[in-house]
């Protein structure tokens, strides 16, 4: 195997250094100059290129990058690690081109033995079974809307950060791949470099490792067995992305995680939304009780699309969100989706939905005695999926034991 290394850090080489076999042919270049001359020498053969963008001073990301990649041949895998430096547009402008040029990045904030680990996952097989996890693989949770803005995305939140709660011992994954519409960033105000973009080389590879995956992720504070995977930031690329790419993502995901919440778009027509409801273990359809949302959207793309995939309306399962109360209601959807209500979610007013929205705080953790309906619903919902996955939630001081038993006090009927 030919490797080249670009790394202005001696540190950083000496580590990598360690890590190669001594079968395969490695060089080491410390600055631009000596990495353009191996590049022109040798960049036909190589296998495996690593790239510090601070080998670059002079020249812009769509030059740089663009150079590298006509340097080398179709199969070379390349990974960037991102310079700490470099500011939040130049940081976008590489993520976006990492996409087109199939570059793998490695975040900033990195040590030089985890960049080493890093690498040494891409050149070397480890196989997929992460250290002390168990031979189980995860529970995979789909959560849609039936019409857009219907506010699955603040379920699939609220859910996630309820479960991870509750299991403790257990690692929760809650993944964007609402490819057309990813607003997970916005509503947790995360503001790293992490996210889908960073290994969706690694995806369309096949060569996604778990600890790339682990690395790749945001997480809340003091919620520290869940791990939040962002999604793209290019809405164009939504239909561009493979089957077989989210297949391998869902693959590793299920080997790390015991369980796994994914947030996937209202329209059927990209291979996310595809993959991750067709293989969920449970679908989830978030309605408002309004004829729009549960019967005129939801109906279209059911007779058009899921049924043809051999999906049965009883194969979905629904969450009337915003919820009025109104039994007869929930009659009327059951009726026009063909599928049961699971949990009905209470309209949360007085403004904390749009603090939630616009300032980047979770509704689920606000401790107003306004959104407590709504975090006792969330928790009846969420105590519906651990007793599938047959998982027991470790109950807190303030939940009711009718919630964590997923029992509603209310219009019992609908369960």
């Amino acid at each position: 195997m030919k490797i080249t290394i670009a790394t202005t850090k001696p540190a950083l080489s000496e580590s990598i250094g360690e890590i190669i076999l001594k079968s395969d042919e490695a060089d080491f270049a410390f600055n631009e100059q000596e990495l353009k001359k191996a590049l022109n020498k040798s960049g036909n053969d190589l296998d495996f290129l690593f790239v510090q963008e601070d080998i670059f001073r002079s020249e812009y990301p769509w030059e740089w990058m663009s150079l590298i990649k006509m340097s080398v041949n179709a199969k070379t895998r390349i990974v960037v690690l991102i310079a700490e430096t470099t500011d939040s547009l130049y940081k976008e402008i590489i993520k976006r081109l990492s996409i087109d040029l199939c570059i793998s990045l490695l975040p900033n904030g990195l040590t030089a033995k985890e960049i080493a680990d890093e690498v040494s996952n891409r050149l070397y097989s480890h196989g997929t079974k992460q250290p002390g996890h168990t031979d189980s693989s995860g529970r995979l949770i789909t959560i849609m809307a039936a019409s857009p803005k219907d506010g699955a995305t603040t379920i699939a939140i609220s859910t996630a950060i309820c479960a991870a709660q509750r299991m403790p011992e257990k690692k929760v994954l809650l993944v964007d791949f609402n490819l057309k519409s990813p607003e997970v960033r916005d509503h947790l105000n995360l503001q790293s470099d992490k996210g889908y973009q960073m290994i969706q080389a690694d995806c369309g590879s096949g060569t996604l490792e778990q600890t790339s995956l682990l690395k790749v992720c945001d997480q809340l504070k003091n919620v520290s067995n869940l791990y939040i995977l962002t999604g793209i930031q290019r809405r164009e690329w939504a239909e561009k992305i493979t089957i077989e790419e989210i297949s391998h993502f869902l693959f590793i995901a299920k080997k790390t995680f015991d369980l796994i919440i994914t947030d996937v778009h209202t329209f059927p027509d990209q291979a996310a939304t595809l993959k991750c409801i067709k293989e969920a273990d449970d679908r989830l359809i978030v309605v408002q009780p309004i004829v729009t949302s549960y019967q005129s959207s939801w109906n279209d793309w059911y007779n058009s699309v899921w049924q043809h995939y051999g999906l049965k309306e009883s194969d979905f399962h629904l969450v009337v969100n915003r919820d009025n109360k109104n039994a007869l209601d929930g009659f009327g959807i059951e009726k026009a989706v063909g599928a049961k209500i699971v949990t009905r979610v209470q309209n949360v007013e007085k403004g904390a939905g749009i603090k939630a929205i616009n300032y980047g705080q979770p509704l689920y953790l606000n401790s107003d005695n306004d959104v407590a309906g709504f975090r006792e619903n969330v928790l009846q919902l969420t105590a519906w999926i651990a007793k599938k996955a047959k998982i027991e939630l470790l109950p807190l001081h303030t939940d009711s034991k009718s919630a964590l038993r997923g029992k509603r006090k209310l219009f019992k009927l609908f369960g």
